[in-house]
């Protein structure tokens, strides 16, 4: 359960960088954090479903990462979608230049993806099936 955390946290840092050029208006820079601060939530909630669900499979490691990566396209989806749900905006997803701050956290949370690879990988472990013989379950019975 930590290290989709961890992911989370990476990404809410490289969006608030990847952004930053709307400091310009400051305004938005600071609401567009805020609605992250507070509905990002449910991008991690739901993509740490989507990690606990893929990391325990016995499918390839090439395989989970494509599923997390599309997990994180579907999470920062879901999060935005919250925003209409709660009525906190009207029709989101006619919002048009804003658009471009949920683009900004699906490409921030490939980004903490790619850098939490390797630790996915080493939690990854390829299914071992182990053939015993009658030889050598008797040579370890000696």
């Amino acid at each position: 359960m930590k290290m989709p955390f961890i992911i989370y946290t990476k990404a809410i840092g490289s969006y608030a960088l990847l952004t930053l050029p709307a400091i310009m208006i400051p305004e938005i820079y600071i609401i567009s954090l805020f609605y992250v601060l507070l509905y990002g939530w449910f991008a991690w909630a739901l993509f740490t479903i989507i990690y606990l669900a893929v990391v325990q499979r016995s499918i390839s490691y090439n395989v989970q990462l494509a599923v997390l990566y599309a997990g994180v396209i579907v999470s920062v989806l879901f999060a935005f979608q919250m925003l209409q749900v709660f009525r906190i905006e009207e029709n989101i997803w006619h919002s048009g230049p804003f658009l471009l701050f949920p683009a900004g956290a699906v490409l921030a949370g490939g980004i903490s993806l790619f850098q939490s690879r390797i630790k996915i990988r080493d939690k990854f472990r390829e299914p071992v099936f182990e053939f015993i013989t009658e030889k050598d379950h008797l040579s370890s019975n000696a």
